[in-house]
Parts: structure tokens; sequence; C-alpha cells
């Protein structure tokens, strides 16, 4: 039998495979090293947003989340 139960476990694992996919969307599209765009990921309001899983942000896709990330980004200027 199957175990259907969706664990804080798996929510965070599922939020962790996301972060990977975003940050490597972003590194791809930025020329960029993954492990210099995660810190600043990580500290920006999508990437704490994300983290949360009450926010529900991890629902979305990575393509999503790196498109409201760069948003975020470009206000800032």
């Amino acid at each position: 039998m199957t175990d259907n139960t969706f664990t804080e476990e798996k929510q965070n694992t599922a939020i962790d495979l996301i972060i990977t996919l975003v940050i490597t969307e972003l590194a791809q599209e930025s020329n960029q090293k993954p492990s210099d765009i995660l810190p600043e990921f990580l500290a920006s309001k999508t990437g704490r947003l994300l983290c949360d899983g009450s926010s529900k942000l991890w629902w979305s896709g990575p393509a999503d989340i790196a498109e409201q990330y760069q948003a975020e980004q470009m206000q800032k200027k």
C-alpha cells in the first residue's frame, strides 16, 4: 500500500528541488554560477517566501518563481 500523506519532510524536499531548478534557470539565463546566485536568491523576498512552506509559493513552477525573482531585482534598480 502506498503512503499518500504529504509530510513536512516531503514538502521541504519539494521546496529544495524547486530552489535547485530556479537557481539553475537563473544561472543559465545570466551566465553566472549557481553558487553565486543562490545566496542572493535565498536572501530575497521571493527566496524567503519560497522557503516558507505556508506561503505556498512552492506550488508555482520554477519559471514563474524565477520571473518573480527577476521582477523583484528589477524593482531594486
